[in-house]
């Protein structure tokens, strides 16, 4: 009777592992968040209307912004795999911006989009609080 115990318990600890396995590969992944909104936004001091934005992502992801008013965008890949972003867009202040990312790795996923307002901005928040 031990032996017959023992294989009964070894076959339940088999099947129980094999359908929490199973439950693993079934269970949903989480789509991918959008990137952070800037904490870096400046007036660029090489061009006239254009703003430098930066901000973190996913690394490895491309990112998009997108510019409501202009109706153009700019696209950058995270290179260097550090997950941050660095853009440079023609915009004005208090205009509207789109930022997304996606990836390409194992298939393409793109996050939803993140809306922001262009203001000049550092790490520490807020310079000019100009915008409604």
């Amino acid at each position: 009777m031990p032996t017959l115990r023992r294989a009964a318990l070894r076959f339940a600890f088999a099947l129980a592992t094999t359908l929490l396995a199973g439950a693993a590969c079934l269970s949903p992944t989480l789509p991918l968040p959008p990137p952070e909104p800037a904490d870096t936004m400046r007036p660029s001091a090489g061009a006239e209307g254009m703003w430098l934005i930066s901000g973190n992502c996913t690394p490895g992801a491309r990112v998009s912004v997108f510019n409501e008013r202009t109706q153009r965008g700019v696209i950058e890949d995270d290179v260097d795999g550090n997950g941050r972003y660095h853009v440079e867009i023609e915009a004005e202040l208090c205009d509207t911006l789109l930022v997304w990312q996606e990836l390409q790795e194992g298939g393409e996923e793109d996050s939803e989009a993140l809306r922001f307002v262009v203001e000049e901005r550092t790490p520490l928040g807020v310079v000019n609080d100009a915008c409604p």
